[in-house]
């Protein structure tokens, strides 16, 4: 089986996955913490099918928050939240989420290469930290899963 991305049973797989990953939670012991990550500008075929898959017509952009305390509590997927209510939100247009999608197997390198076209609420030294504690054994688990990428 295949999850396709985005979706809420790709947001489903990836806690699930997280939390049967001990470096995964080796890395994320000690942390509790929400984050919000945004794909914005997204294409004619993610619009399409999200309003095939959700019913919602007026799509502007879409969320994954994950809630972190020493495991993945939730991963679920919103469409057009309200970033006001989340302390800590990563915003990227959707083809940025994309390049980090495809380029999984150098997670360091493939953040760096985006850092500058991330918008980012919330203490930027906190969100490096969990970054650099979380990206690597993060991406390694991503990679497991089966995924269909919308582009």
């Amino acid at each position: 089986m295949s999850y396709i991305f985005p979706s809420r049973e790709w947001c489903d797989a990836l806690c699930s996955s997280l939390n049967n990953n001990e470096d995964f939670l080796n890395a994320i012991n000690g942390w509790k913490i929400d984050v919000l990550l945004i794909g914005k500008n997204l294409s004619n075929n993610v619009i399409t099918y999200l309003q095939k898959t959700y019913g919602i017509n007026d799509i502007k952009y879409i969320g994954i928050l994950l809630k972190f305390n020493n495991s993945c509590n939730e991963a679920s997927f919103l469409i057009n939240p309200n970033i006001d209510l989340y302390q800590y939100v990563v915003m990227a247009n959707y083809d940025v989420w994309l390049k980090v999608l495809e380029n999984l197997g150098d997670p360091i390198t493939t953040m760096l290469s985006i850092f500058r076209k991330l918008e980012v609420k919330g203490n930027m030294a906190t969100l490096v930290r969990l970054a650099a504690n979380i990206v690597s054994p993060m991406a390694r688990v991503i990679m497991k899963i089966p995924t269909e990428i919308i582009k």
